[in-house]
């Protein structure tokens, strides 16, 4: 059996933007090949379909506030708002238990993978759009095809930014013991 200290030790960091930029793009190129070659058989850009992806990104938001607001409890608190002082005063960053904890490395998680979806798709809704824009003088199609594609576009890149809150929500305040540690003990 080997201690933690020695051991490989699991990191999440944060979505680069360099990831970000690289699947917009990648999803990008390919729908622009695809729709090009294909665009008479492409399904038709239906404005549910991006009412649902808007919808997650509501949910990744509110999502995002909630986690914030636990994790900094003092964090912008009006003056009027008395605490109660039946209950111990929480500290910012403490997370009661191993299931918060869970809870918040789960929703890092999943942050981290709607982001970078969001991004591909956003790539691929505004490589679809760019080719509609383009042909929409040739193509009666193509004009009518084009909100969905703006909407489309819309909320991909409202995903993407939902996600990337959850994600920087996550993050737990350092805590005053973790200060001490990172200052220099004088000798």
């Amino acid at each position: 059996m080997s201690d933690d200290k020695h051991g490989p030790q699991p990191t999440l960091r944060p979505t680069a933007p360099s990831t970000l930029a690289v699947s917009a793009l990648a999803g990008g190129a390919l729908t622009l090949l695809l729709v090009a070659r294909y665009y008479q058989r492409a399904p038709e850009l239906a404005w549910y379909n991006s009412v649902a992806i808007l919808a997650l990104a509501v949910l990744l938001a509110w999502m995002a506030w909630n986690t914030r607001r636990t994790l900094n409890p003092n964090r912008r608190r009006s003056p009027a708002a008395a605490p109660d002082r039946s209950e111990p005063n929480p500290r910012a960053g403490t997370v009661h238990g191993p299931e918060h904890a869970l809870q918040i490395a789960r929703y890092a998680v999943l942050a981290k993978a709607a982001a970078i979806a969001g991004a591909v798709f956003f790539g691929a809704y505004l490589g679809f759009t760019i080719w509609l824009a383009i042909q929409s003088d040739r193509l009666a199609a193509a004009g009518e095809d084009l909100p969905g594609g703006v909407l489309g576009t819309v909320s991909c890149a409202a995903l993407t930014a939902s996600a990337l809150w959850l994600e920087h929500s996550c993050r737990i305040p350092p805590t005053e013991d973790d200060e001490d540690e990172d200052r220099p003990r004088p000798e």
